[in-house]
């Protein structure tokens, strides 16, 4: 059944940067096609016009997606120091330092974000014909709604789980074990919460530790049409979406270093500060001694226009992320990699080398650098571009805002009053 409205909640949209923005616009849009009134529930603050102001907007929520990025002074100082020690020592102090603030960030204060968003339904007279997409939230997000919204105050909750159950018990965890959480929220909601994964490992998981149904679904890219243009001498490598640890920022001085007299690289590292990873920021420095002409470093948030031209301008991107970390989880930026045409070097043993596969990616092997790995996807650039080129067709049908929407109204089921 169709819905009236769908509100989308997202607590990490704050402002219009990053694949946040991204997933709640194109999800609205795709809603407004079919006649569905969509309105966006964003992170308090956030203020600036969704699809030229043609989709409504809330700033609505004090609650946070992740509250991992406090942590004050002490935060600052430790991680300042541990990225001044030689590189094996920050290698083995980073980690427990890593987890200790993932431990304390997540008892800062109780979340508020289901109270919230059931304050903001009541505002909107939300009823049974409604549906709410939770598209990107957190084990402490979601606990809350043990007590509200109210089951008849929506038709259909649809949830869609992004990270692996252990990553969510570490990481802005829950009171209680998120697998535990799941089943506790399906018996308070029936069949009004409809869970999805947005990758089939993930739904696996998720269906196989609970029992629930959970549905996989594709990833709401839109990229631009770009002309497929003629191999460069100097392919253009590409890093996006910003330093994290997990995402092997600290890798790419020595792979840039390695390839840099055939390739020139382009690295979008965001804003890098003393509450960054000790690894990030040693890695920063490193490449901001390197920086030139034939690399250049990106030191800022880009808007959706910009982010997009990064991409469509890259031969290649290296992405040598944490495979462990990674594991079932998907990649917006892989995915708008394949369906922009463009191979990668990715790391084995993930979600991301089964999605690209080794005709359109090199993979980066856990007994090799990923130095390695670049120099191999060099070599091979022109085979795995034409690969990537002829697969971005079928990629690009499979994952778009109209097809992920319309997941969502295939696992939809008829509202029934649920028993708590």
């Amino acid at each position: 059944m169709q819905p009236r409205r769908l509100f989308i909640a997202d607590p990490g949209l704050t402002g219009l940067l990053g694949h946040h923005l991204g997933y709640s616009q194109s999800v609205a849009e795709a809603a407004l096609r079919v006649g569905i009134a969509p309105v966006v529930l964003a992170g308090e603050g956030f203020a600036g016009l969704i699809a030229g102001g043609a989709i409504p907007s809330r700033a609505t929520f004090r609650a946070r997606y992740r509250n991992t990025g406090g942590g004050g002074a002490a935060r600052r100082l430790l991680f300042a120091a541990a990225s001044h020690l030689p590189n094996a020592l920050a290698g083995v102090v980073a980690p427990p330092l890593r987890l200790l603030r993932q431990r304390l960030a997540g008892q800062i204060a109780s979340d508020t974000f289901a109270a919230e968003l059931a304050t903001v339904l009541t505002a909107e007279a939300a009823d049974a014909s409604d549906a709410v997409v939770l598209h990107t939230v957190s084990a402490a997000n979601l606990f809350g709604m043990l007590e509200v919204p109210a089951p008849e105050m929506v038709g259909e909750i649809w949830l869609v789980l992004r990270r692996a159950p252990e990553e969510m018990d570490l990481d802005d965890a829950a009171p209680q074990p998120i697998l535990q959480l799941l089943v506790r929220l399906a018996s308070r909601f029936g069949e009004r919460l409809v869970l999805f994964a947005d990758t089939e490992p993930l739904a696996a998981i998720f269906h196989t530790a609970t029992g629930l149904p959970v549905a996989p679904v594709p990833l709401p890219i839109v990229i631009p049409d770009v002309p497929a243009r003629p191999g460069r001498v100097r392919p253009n490598v590409v890093f996006a979406g910003g330093a994290r640890g997990e995402k092997g920022y600290r890798y790419l001085p020595a792979a840039i270093a390695a390839c840099r007299d055939r390739a020139r690289f382009t690295v979008q590292a965001g804003t890098i500060g003393p509450n960054d990873d000790p690894l990030v920021q040693r890695a920063h420095r490193a490449l901001q001694r390197m920086a030139g002409p034939d690399l250049i470093l990106i030191e800022g948030g880009l808007d959706p226009e910009a982010y997009l031209a990064l991409l469509a301008d890259a031969d290649l991107l290296f992405l040598p992320y944490d495979a462990a970390a990674y594991g079932p989880r998907s990649s917006g930026i892989l995915g708008e990699a394949l369906a922009l045409g463009i191979p990668a070097v990715v790391p084995s043993g993930c979600w991301m080398a089964d999605a690209a596969g080794e005709d359109r990616a090199v993979l980066i092997r856990p007994d090799r650098p990923p130095a390695a790995a670049l120099d191999a996807a060099l070599q091979r650039l022109p085979a795995l571009t034409e690969a990537a080129q002829a697969g971005a067709p079928a990629w690009r049908a499979r994952h778009n805002p109209n097809s992920l929407l319309g997941a969502f109204l295939a696992g939809a089921t008829p509202p029934k009053v649920a028993v708590d």
